[in-house]
């Protein structure tokens, strides 16, 4: 049975924490830092450092906004009460496009390197890819079925087993190759490669925005949304910047290499079947993407639909599980029908099912960064707007801090935003997907708010109020309880 209740907040702080850190971290810190080696010279590993610095940015706004707001659905509901029913209906009509584009990347980059490990001949390649993401994309649909406790504490394993330990298995393997004299000399090509790759390596810190939309599910958010955000980001830049490092140490900078995965192998750091148990582990890091993908953006979905602008039934709540399966729903035919139609599409134009993943890895970077610039827009007029949500916050930045923050995530977004478009593969894929999809929901918007007032329902009057969930804390009766006493 489903019927519309109040989701639960049952995400503690160590779960917050690694949904943060399974969302950002992907495929591209198995590739870039071998791949740039020869680019940049041994002091690459100066590049995640400097990449953390515009982070440092949004994730300053989402730790204000999450404490203030803590919202299901953060990115539609902060974006709608700012900048109105159209922003809104956009934010989360991208967020669709991007969560379809996420879900197709991950699901085949997954296929990939099983394909490798298990030695998949070429020409079954992708039907052995297909397959075998459609089966990851359905068992992760499944999973955020279950209660949000549950569904948490599965993602902090996949992280910490996928994620972080494999990581941490390279760093030490990598020790007793470490040959300090590959750091004699750190910028043989100058300064200015290793500040090109730190705009390539900021795209591998895209995701903090994620805890906006799974706040009305963090326990105690006041608190444990800006301590997710904060540990997640030292976490996170540690292990890069410690891993680009082993890397530079263990490879000499001049002989080029395209994964760390190909360091591993020729290094003869580890022996053959060790090598496919690490493959298979970077396979389950890269799905431990697909887990929050859904649990976050779902919530976005969910809250859009209770305010009308999308259907009502993508509003409904699982009566026994909490948790919003019509949504789960969308974003699972979505992932879907992406992976078995671009996939084999741009796979013959880009050479490689690895690039045409890549491909559509920059469709969800353009989304993102869009995404990221009206919610820094949006704090710097949230404290005028809700003085009470602003005062009651958990992380109460000075109003110049906010604006200074804000209008610096902004200009970082829209910064990275234009480089993305220059890049001529980039560039073309957004071209072709992007401004046509955003396009359509332009119009569907028109058509749906003109159906709404002939309903005469008032959507200017509903986007002026704040969701009754934002103000609950733990102990405090839901809405359902409320109304039932």
């Amino acid at each position: 049975m489903v019927e519309d209740k109040e989701l639960k907040r049952g995400l503690n702080l160590p779960m917050a924490i690694f949904i943060i850190v399974g969302m950002v971290i992907g495929a591209s810190i198995w590739v870039s830092p071998a791949a740039y080696l020869s680019i940049t010279g041994p002091g690459m590993f100066l590049a995640y450092l400097i990449a953390a610095i515009p982070v440092v940015f949004v994730a300053f706004i989402s730790a204000y906004l999450g404490s203030a707001f803590p919202v299901a659905g953060g990115s539609y509901v902060i974006t709608s009460r700012i900048t109105g029913g159209f922003g809104g209906f956009m934010v989360v009509w991208l967020i669709i496009l991007a969560v379809g584009s996420t879900l197709a990347y991950l699901a085949a980059t997954f296929g990939v390197f099983l394909a490798q490990a298990f030695l998949i001949p070429a020409e079954s390649e992708m039907i052995f890819v297909i397959v075998v993401g459609v089966i990851v994309l359905f068992a992760f649909y499944m999973l955020n079925w279950i209660k949000i406790e549950l569904s948490g504490l599965i993602e902090l394993i996949i992280t910490i087993v996928g994620d972080i330990m494999v990581m941490i298995i390279f760093i030490i393997v990598a020790i007793p190759a470490f040959d300090p004299s590959n750091f004699t000399n750190l910028f043989p090509l100058g300064v200015s490669p290793i500040l090109f790759a730190a705009l390539v390596f900021f795209f591998s810190y895209i995701g903090f925005t994620l805890i906006l939309d799974v706040a009305g599910e963090v326990k105690n958010p006041k608190k444990n949304i800006p301590r997710a955000l904060l540990i997640s980001l030292i976490i996170l830049t540690v292990l890069y910047t410690l891993q680009a490092f082993m890397v530079a140490g263990v490879h000499q900078w001049n002989i080029p290499i395209g994964t760390v995965i190909e360091l591993i192998i020729y290094g003869g750091l580890l022996p053959q079947w060790a090598v496919v148990f690490i493959a298979i582990l970077i396979a389950l890091a890269i799905a431990s993407t697909v887990h929050p993908s859904y649990m976050a953006y779902s919530r976005d979905i969910m809250m859009i639909s209770r305010e009308h602008l999308f259907p009502a039934k993508f509003a409904q709540v699982h009566e026994k599980q909490k948790t919003p399966i019509p949504a789960l729903t969308l974003l699972f035919v979505v992932g879907v029908v992406f992976l078995v139609t671009f996939i084999p599409l741009l796979t013959p134009l880009a050479g490689s099912i690895e690039i045409a993943a890549a491909l559509l890895s920059a469709i969800v970077a353009v989304v993102v960064l869009i995404i990221q610039i009206p919610l820094c827009i949006a704090a710097i007029g949230f404290k005028k707007k809700f003085p009470e949500l602003h005062e009651n916050a958990g992380f109460k930045p000075s109003s110049t801090a906010i604006k200074i923050m804000g209008i610096l995530g902004a200009i970082f977004s829209a910064l990275f935003l234009l480089l993305l478009l220059a890049d001529p593969d980039a560039g073309l894929i957004v071209s072709l997907v992007v401004f046509p999809f955003a396009s359509i929901g332009a119009i569907v918007y028109l058509f749906r708010i003109k159906k709404l007032k002939a309903k005469g329902i008032d959507i200017k009057g509903m986007l002026k109020k704040v969701p009754e969930s934002v103000s609950l804390d733990e102990g405090v009766p839901s809405k359902v309880e409320r109304l039932a006493t």
